[in-house]
Parts: C-alpha cells; structure tokens; sequence
C-alpha cells in the first residue's frame, strides 16, 4: 500500500502561535495607552473606551493563553494521510473528529466560500455523505500536493481546478435577486 501524502502537526505549535497573540494582544493594549491620547482631545470618549480595555484585556490574555497552556498540555497529532486506498483525517482540536474513507468512495472534493467569507472543504463520498475537512486551518499545509496525491489514488475524483480558489455558494434569496436582475449564480 502506497502512500502519496501525509501531513502532521502537534498542538504545540498552535499553543506557540497562541503564546504570540496574546503578547501582540498586550503590545496593542499598551500601545493603544500611550498613542491614542494624543490622537484626541476627547477626554469622555477616551476614559470609556479604556475602562472597556482595561477589562477586556484580561479576559482576552486568560483566553488566549489558558488555551496555549491546554495545547501545550495535551500536544495531540493533527494528521491527514492519502494512501492507494484509503483517506485517513485526524483532528483533534475541537472534538477528535476522526475519520477514514475507501478512496474509491470519493466521488468529489468540494471548496465552498459564502458572501461572509465561511470556508468550507468537504469530501462528497458516493452514498451522498460529506466528510469535513479543516486543512485551511493548517499552517503547512501543501494543497497542492494533497490534491495531486488524491488524484494519483483516484483519477475520477473531481477536484477544484485551483487548490486555492473557493467556489463562492450565495444564499438562494441572494440568487433570486440576482436573477432578477439577470445576473449571473
């Protein structure tokens, strides 16, 4: 059994990337402290928007690294992995959503993007059931790859033409109003 892709990350690299919001969270506190009185004479406005901050600050700095401290603690394995005959998706950060498919039961690997920008990559299997995936969430992830290791498995797997270009699904009120302006989906 040949594998053609196989892509894994440890928790502990979010936890860092956490780490670093959290300090430029606090550089921006900081910042805004010291800048933005001399950028108004709005003494009112200025005293409410920093006892706004002053509280917000702490629950966002909690937030931000008690998640850090829990990636790092549990440190589990992101995984995807495309052999000659199987899919095998592994993610464990909000629910150990894991899951593995037949390659040959993949009929199409969908890109979708609303109008608020919610991306949406999913797998469609022949019985009709969608299988997501979150490898946009994925520092390192090579799409390109992926994509030529899923169709290495399985030349009659449809695949978007561009892995980087999502396909923009609109509201169906969204498409009756275009329609009857004679637009375009």
């Amino acid at each position: 059994m040949a594998t053609h892709f196989i892509f894994t990350r440890k928790q502990r690299s979010s936890a860092l990337l956490l780490v670093f919001n959290a300090g430029v969270a606090l550089v921006l506190y900081e910042a805004a402290h010291r800048y933005l009185p001399n950028l108004t004479s709005d003494s009112t406005a200025l005293n409410e928007l920093f006892d706004v901050l002053d509280i917000a600050i702490w629950f966002i700095e909690a937030t931000l690294l008690g998640l850090a401290l829990w990636f790092w603690c549990e440190n589990k394995e992101i995984r995807v992995c495309v052999s000659s005959t199987k899919l095998s998706y592994f993610d464990p950060t909000f629910g150990d959503i894991s899951w593995q498919v037949n390659i040959d039961d993949i009929t199409e690997l969908k890109q979708i993007s609303d109008t608020r920008q919610h991306i949406s990559n999913f797998i469609v299997l022949k019985s009709g059931e969608n299988k997501q995936l979150m490898y946009h969430n994925y520092r390192g992830f090579n799409r390109h790859a992926f994509f030529e290791a899923l169709a290495a498995a399985n030349p009659n797997i449809i695949l978007p033409e561009n892995p980087n270009r999502y396909k923009i699904q609109r509201p169906s009120w969204a498409k009756r109003i275009r329609k009857k302006f004679g637009l375009k989906d």
